[in-house]
């Protein structure tokens, strides 16, 4: 089964707050909300606490994108307040309710790729240490990026979650068409990426996947700017098909401007799909 819902607190909530987000994802069909800390985690274990029981009031499922303020390829120091900021988020995921967050894995600089991929490594076997020592259950997912400069390529996320237990993908599929300059914008394509994630991972990972779409544009560096899904040459629709014959599950997160009308949009498309 897949959950569609919204990257934040749906536009047309009557009052800001996850809780009246939670209720007005509801109200509208949607079944999921992704909570949107990428400007940072600023939440009492109390207001934990009562957004975990609306979740479960309205059967909504939960999931979080940590700070964009996330660098584990950095300096010392910007990796240890990196670590802290994806602790911290983890830690109130789990008190919220969430499954799953996801987070930008950070910039390659001067940095090859395969120094950059252990860097990432190291970062992660510390942060899921840690959620462990504080008993946090929560998945910890590195984001397939939009741009060429970002660590974080769909073989990067896939080699990341076999090697460190407690990691998994977190597929954008329109960052992966915008970060190849336009390629992977097929069924096929698609459909090879899903395989991809279930040759590397098994059969559980595609049971269990967190999935971002959305309208995209690029440019010679990749991802430029997220667009609504009627204005896209992002071939959303072939994509909720290949999400349909593979049978997946997990959560599918609108991060379009238009926020929930596109994941209404998605909802609606893939439950007409036979």
């Amino acid at each position: 089964m897949l959950r569609f819902g919204t990257s934040g607190i749906p536009r047309s909530s009557a009052k800001p707050g996850t809780v009246h987000g939670i209720q007005r994802a509801r109200e509208l069909g949607l079944d999921h909300l992704e909570m949107a800390w990428v400007n940072g985690v600023k939440m009492s274990d109390e207001s934990a606490d009562r957004i975990a029981e609306a979740a479960r009031k309205h059967d909504l499922s939960l999931t979080a994108h940590a700070p964009y303020f996330v660098n584990l390829c950095g300096a010392e120091d910007v990796v240890q307040r990196s670590l802290g900021r994806l602790v911290e988020a983890g830690r109130l995921g789990a008190r919220c309710g969430a499954e799953s967050f996801c987070f930008h894995a950070g910039f390659y600089g001067k940095l090859g790729p395969e120094e950059a991929g252990e860097r990432v490594r190291d970062g992660l076997r510390a942060v899921t240490g840690e959620l462990r020592r504080r008993s946090a259950t929560i998945d910890v997912r590195t984001e397939l990026t939009g741009k060429a400069s970002q660590a974080g390529s769909l073989d990067e996320v896939l080699a990341w979650s076999a090697d460190v237990p407690g990691v998994l993908p977190c597929i954008d599929f329109s960052h992966r068409y915008a970060r190849d300059l336009g390629q992977h914008n097929r069924y096929e394509d698609f459909a090879a990426t899903l395989a991809a994630i279930e040759g590397r991972l098994g059969r559980a990972a595609l049971d269990r996947l967190h999935v971002h779409i959305s309208g995209i544009q690029f440019g010679p560096k990749g991802e430029r700017k997220h667009e609504p899904l009627r204005e896209t040459a992002f071939r959303w629709k072939e994509l909720l098909r290949a999400l349909k014959d593979l049978r997946v599950s997990g959560w599918v997160v609108s991060e379009s401007p238009e926020m929930e009308d596109d994941a209404l949009l998605l909802q609606k498309t893939y439950r007409r799909l036979k």
